[in-house]
């Protein structure tokens, strides 16, 4: 399996996380992804169950790491259920569209940056904007240790998920999640339509994963490292959270 150098480095930053569980869902999944690859040319339906099952094991990890980090309403999240599971996927495109929809709008770019030095690796955001007095330089430490309001309440990306729910035509999020939840059962096991045969699988089927996949370990790697809860963990958690109805948060922004 093919990977870019920063990927490379975070593979490294990742082995040299402490043994404990959200470091070895990580490394599952990317054994996974490992053995999807293998897979693909004899067998669709397992290499596909296996590329799922990657970002399962990452979005674990990440469950885990919060636990363990103890951010506030952690223990609401259920690393065991595929729904949670997947819904943390289907969470990070829903923060990736909000991105895309503001950030250009307000002349926000944010990169991820490499810090090398032996004494301090780590991975942290460069965050560029122009305040009408040329552009200046943001450098959150820890990396995801800022805010994001509107109106003085922090955001629940409603806009987003609305948009989402929409695209796939279901009435609300929670049945988007179950469905693909049950994907899994669909590769697997028969019903009444027959069983499961071979699969078609597009070129863009695997690297999505992959990408979804080392998405999710950058932002563990951004988590972990710190004592600290930070700020933006946080927020994203307790929207995260009101997104599947398990807790109402009377700060969250009704439309943003």
């Amino acid at each position: 399996m093919d990977f870019q150098n920063f990927d490379k480095k975070c593979l490294e930053l990742l082995e040299a996380r402490p043994n404990r569980q959200s470091k070895h869902c990580f490394r599952n999944a990317i054994n996974q992804l490992e053995r999807a690859e293998i897979l693909f040319p004899i067998d669709n339906p397992m290499a596909v169950f296996r590329c799922i099952t990657a970002e399962e094991e990452a979005a674990t990890g990440l469950m885990y790491c919060l636990k363990d980090k103890e951010y506030k309403n952690a223990k609401k999240l259920k690393p065991r259920d595929h729904i949670h599971k997947h819904a943390v996927i289907q969470f990070f495109s829903i923060l990736c569209q909000f991105a895309e929809d503001h950030f250009k709008e307000f002349g926000l770019e944010m990169f991820l940056t490499l810090n090398e030095e032996e004494s301090k690796k780590n991975i942290f955001f460069e965050a560029h904007m122009d305040l009408g007095e040329g552009q200046t330089t943001f450098i959150p430490n820890p990396p995801l240790n800022f805010k994001l309001v509107h109106e003085g309440k922090r955001f629940s990306y409603k806009k987003q998920i609305n948009t989402l729910v929409d695209s796939k035509e279901v009435k609300e999020i929670g049945d988007h999640l179950k469905k693909i939840a049950n994907l899994r059962n669909l590769i697997l096991y028969a019903s009444q339509k027959g069983f499961p045969k071979n699969i078609d699988i597009e070129p863009k089927f695997f690297p999505a994963h992959q990408k979804r996949v080392l998405t999710l370990l950058r932002t563990y790697l951004m988590i972990d490292p710190y004592e600290e809860c930070q700020n933006f963990v946080q927020d994203s958690l307790d929207s995260f959270l009101a997104m599947l109805k398990k807790h109402k948060f009377e700060d969250l922004h009704d439309e943003f």
